[in-house]
């Protein structure tokens, strides 16, 4: 895209610093509550986009070295899921638990990445 056009990040970026610094301090009750909810929606948006991409790539790469073969991270979760759930692959795994705890902390990093430091 030229340079003509700001970059999706930028933009969602500004819009929830406008509602967030702007809006929200002028509002009360019902519409305040919204109004906080449409901000979270649209920083989650935003993290995702940048953060995204290589996450998703770092874990079809720890699912691929976990099950042994490569694939989507669809099938290699579900595999990884249905291997769990039938005792073929037990918790003791090597390597399981950490892939676990990348994943959580790779969600939580979009979702609320203020959760991944809390006590």
């Amino acid at each position: 895209m030229t340079t003509l056009v700001p970059d999706s990040n930028r933009l969602l970026q500004a819009a929830v610093d406008y509602l967030d610094a702007e809006l929200l301090p002028t509002l009360e009750g019902y519409h305040r509550f919204h109004l906080r909810v449409c901000v979270n929606a649209l920083s989650i948006v935003a993290r995702e986009l940048a953060l995204g991409v290589a996450l998703e790539q770092g874990e079809q790469q720890r699912l691929a070295q976990l099950l042994g073969h490569s694939g989507s991270v669809g099938d290699l979760d579900a595999e990884l899921t249905d291997r769990i759930t039938s005792g073929d692959l037990p918790l003791e795994t090597t390597g399981l638990a950490e892939h676990l705890q990348a994943t959580l902390r790779d969600a939580l990093a979009i979702n609320n990445p203020l959760w991944i430091d809390q006590p």
